[in-house]
């Protein structure tokens, strides 16, 4: 089946392509239905751009991505949201690296039969390209997607409930591009900063370390979403 569809914009977060080009969401619309597949699986791959050429100012030593966290789970759940405040799980793993808080906080109690959750072994480079197939069901058609920028104060790059179905019928591919944001628990403007508690929301950055100009120039990655199953 062939869907084509536009998403809204989320300000400040990621911007919105059809299924043919890029897309960036934080939101969606209903997802599950009663017309869907029972179960689905879906390519994810997360392609960085984040070196010392496409980003020059203060680009730092030894600069990666941390271990993927990436989510298959209800409408009604969250990872994050753009502008709200931080769980201590997302915290934890946008200052230190550290996934277990995040992935104990999306685990058990109501979310245990609704949500899916995915790990990555090891940190991720600032130029490469890695995939994970994950599967979801009428109950979980959203995707969610957490990955540290190191080093860093508390930022990281993410996409939030992205909705995979459109109508009554689950998307075949969409391209998510990937913005810096900021998990607003520690208040550094630059990579190597200190701990500097001040809390605050989460951010998109817009300028600098990682850009004088535009805010599309900030860019330091892309995620892919494309059905492999039919």
């Amino acid at each position: 089946m062939k869907n084509y569809f536009k998403l809204f914009t989320l300000v400040l977060c990621i911007g919105i392509f059809s299924c043919s080009s890029s897309d960036d969401s934080d939101d969606g619309g209903g997802g599950g239905g009663g017309g869907l597949d029972p179960q689905a699986t879906y390519r994810i791959t997360f392609t960085t751009n984040f070196t010392d050429t496409t980003h020059p100012t203060d680009y730092p030593a030894n600069a990666s991505f941390g271990r993927v966290f990436l989510a298959a789970h209800s409408p009604g759940s969250s990872i994050f949201t753009l502008g709200g405040v931080a769980s201590d799980g997302l915290k934890k793993y946008a200052e230190d690296g550290d996934l277990a808080d995040l992935v104990a906080e999306h685990s058990g109690g109501e979310d245990n039969n609704t949500m899916n959750i995915i790990t990555g072994g090891s940190s991720v480079g600032t130029s490469t390209t890695i995939t994970y197939d994950i599967n979801v069901t009428p109950t979980t058609t959203r995707i969610s997607f957490v990955s540290k920028i190191s080093p860093s104060p508390d930022w990281f790059v993410g996409v939030s409930s992205f909705d995979l179905v459109i109508g009554n019928e689950l998307v075949e591919s969409a391209s998510v591009r990937l913005y810096p944001l900021d998990a607003g628990s520690d208040s550094g403007t630059t990579y190597e900063s200190p701990d500097s508690p001040e809390p605050g929301p989460i951010s998109q950055i817009e300028g600098t370390p990682f850009s004088s100009g535009t805010i599309e120039s900030t860019q330091v990655g892309t995620l892919s979403i494309e059905r492999i199953d039919n």
